[in-house]
């Protein structure tokens, strides 16, 4: 069998890669250009305005382009949002994931209160991605967005909570927090917490309360953590 046969099937095997003209890169980088042009429009516009309040003809507006173009882009004001709020989960994700610090050997308690207290700061340091958070909370979302990003919400927002699980575990195992059911009481530890910030994010119930953000939220966190403990 000659040296060229050889090469003749070498070439044959040899992945194709496709070539991309320089028209369509250019038709590319335009079109990602312009979606992310109208997600910083809809992130000006819903963080000043609020998500309910904002408008498609505001997004458009603030964008510069015309409202069909919005929805060329994203069928609908839910579809903007829940990609804005992914923006935020990730900030939100890579805090929590610091905090909890896989390869430190911090006791579960720490990691708890090293948890709630980057919690605490998101809140304080991206009031808008929260306020996102809250808005898509009370919206019936689940139907209004396509299912594979409404899937990537939910497991981005449960990110936290797997962290707690595993703080919880951690401390039953070393016998320092009671036996429970780690997940149940996660949930109820992170219920106690976020319900405190959305309370506090109310001007009229702040009032009510007469307590500053960070003392209310310090002590949930506290009542809670101690009521876990063996």
């Amino acid at each position: 069998m000659t040296v060229s046969h050889y090469m003749t099937i070498s070439q044959k095997k040899a992945p194709q890669t496709e070539k991309v003209s320089p028209a369509k890169g250019r038709r590319e980088r335009q079109t990602l250009e312009r979606r992310e042009a109208i997600l910083a429009a809809a992130r000006d516009v819903f963080f000043k305005r609020g998500f309910h309040r904002a408008t498609v003809d505001e997004v458009a507006e603030e964008a510069e382009v015309a409202k069909g173009t919005v929805y060329l882009y994203f069928e609908s004001k839910e579809t903007i949002l829940s990609h804005l709020l992914l923006e935020g989960l990730d900030a939100l994700g890579e805090q929590l994931t610091e905090a909890f610090n896989e390869k430190s050997s911090f006791s579960a308690e720490k990691r708890l209160r090293r948890l709630c207290a980057a919690y605490l700061d998101f809140y304080t340091n991206e009031p808008d991605y929260f306020r996102l958070m809250m808005a898509f909370d009370r919206g019936q979302f689940q139907e209004a967005v396509p299912k594979e990003l409404y899937q990537s919400i939910l497991e981005k927002s449960s990110l936290g909570l797997q962290w707690v699980v595993k703080s919880i575990q951690q401390g039953i195992e070393d016998g320092d927090l009671a036996k429970c059911n780690a997940k149940k009481t996660a949930g109820m530890l992170w219920a106690a917490v976020n319900g405190a910030l959305v309370i506090v994010s109310h001007p009229l119930r702040r009032e009510m309360l007469d307590q500053e953000v960070e003392t209310l939220y310090n002590g949930v966190m506290e009542l809670t953590i101690r009521g876990l403990k063996a």
